[in-house]
């Protein structure tokens, strides 16, 4: 049965007018592998994390904060994007779920700084009501919607490293009392939510260095103390 299979393949291979030899089925060549991009997502939300902690822990004068706002839109905000967009073509379901949240979260940040605010304040004044507290009100619900995604997330890094739950719990911490503070109107736990981030964006440098230096070396070179 094989040959008579084959008899009849190469009969028509010659009255095609084809090369049975390069008709022959042939492996297709092995596409290159994308390169994992979470390291670069992992230190741009860091980076730009650590910025605004500097200045809301008042570690730095606070009246520089405004300089947060284009590291939030570039680099924040647009690395995590397009990280995201890879992660997905990498079927990597985690680091496109968050790094598609936070990178948002940076861009959001930027325009309710520059422009968003304004637009509370002068629809607050129109209507009689406290600029202050209509601009609190919805900032407490633009922190508190990204810390129940961090809490999510937290949740489902369970399984990752040590270093990474640890960056999602103090984010989440950090969030929570930025939240209050913003909310209540005190400086004390702005402070505290800045002394937080500053925390975790140095412990997000680790946890891309960790990545960046695995990939170069070839092996292991920071331990991240995995989970699973």
């Amino acid at each position: 049965m094989t040959s008579v299979v084959q008899h009849e393949s190469l009969a028509h291979d010659h009255t095609s007018g084809r090369d049975p030899d390069r008709s022959s089925a042939r492996p297709a060549a092995p596409t290159e592998p994308i390169a994992d991009p979470g390291a670069w997502a992992i230190l741009a939300f860091s980076a730009t994390s650590l910025m605004l902690g500097l200045y809301n822990g008042n570690f730095v004068n606070p009246a520089g904060a405004a300089l947060v706002i284009p590291v939030a839109f570039f680099f924040g905000g647009t690395i995590q994007i397009l990280v995201a967009v890879l992660e997905v073509v990498r079927g990597n379901v985690f680091g496109a779920v968050v790094f598609g949240s936070f990178g948002p979260f940076w861009v959001i940040y930027g325009f309710i700084q520059t422009t968003f605010e304004e637009k509370v304040v002068a629809a607050a004044t129109k209507a009689n009501a406290d600029p202050v507290a209509a601009v609190s009100s919805g900032l407490t619900v633009f922190l508190a919607m990204f810390a129940v995604l961090t809490f999510v997330f937290l949740i489902s890094a369970l399984r990752t490293d040590v270093v990474l739950v640890s960056v999602l719990a103090l984010l989440l911490v950090a969030l929570v009392l930025l939240m209050i503070g913003v909310r209540g109107g005190s400086e004390g736990f702005v402070h505290a939510s800045g002394y937080v981030t500053v925390v975790f964006a140095v412990l997000g440098l680790y946890r891309g260095a960790a990545d960046v230096m695995t990939a170069t070396y070839g092996r292991p070179v920071l331990p991240v103390f995995k989970l699973a």
